[in-house]
């Protein structure tokens, strides 16, 4: 990984999330909140949520932070209820804990693990 990225990463808010179109096979951008815990990147989002569904048919996707942008691939949680806390934990600490309340934890929120890919 470059120096850019990762100072990006460690310092942004929010990174825009490329999948592939489950369907169309077009990319399907959104802007997420994140927490960089090296060497994953976590989300947390609804069951349902068209990304995840689309990360669900291919892990493959790209992120965006700043002016980097780098090729990731969603990974396996074994405990996605630990995983969850450990997200909500995270964003807490990022993020301040007035904004991340319990229901990110209590509304069927699913945890989602990033892993850059290396060249």
């Amino acid at each position: 990984m470059n120096d850019a990225l990762d100072a990006a990463l460690r310092t942004a808010e929010e990174l825009e999330l490329e999948t592939r179109g489950r369907r169309t096979g077009r990319p399907h951008r959104v802007t997420v909140w994140f927490a960089y815990d090296p060497p994953n990147i976590w989300l947390r989002t609804d069951p349902d949520a068209d990304w995840l569904r689309n990360l669900v048919r291919d892990p493959h996707c790209r992120i965006r932070v700043g002016a980097s942008v780098a090729d990731a691939v969603r990974v396996a949680i074994a405990d996605e209820t630990a995983a969850l806390l450990d997200v909500v934990a995270l964003w807490r600490a990022k993020y301040g804990q007035e904004w991340v309340a319990d229901w990110y934890v209590e509304r069927g929120r699913v945890p989602v693990r990033l892993r850059l890919r290396t060249a």
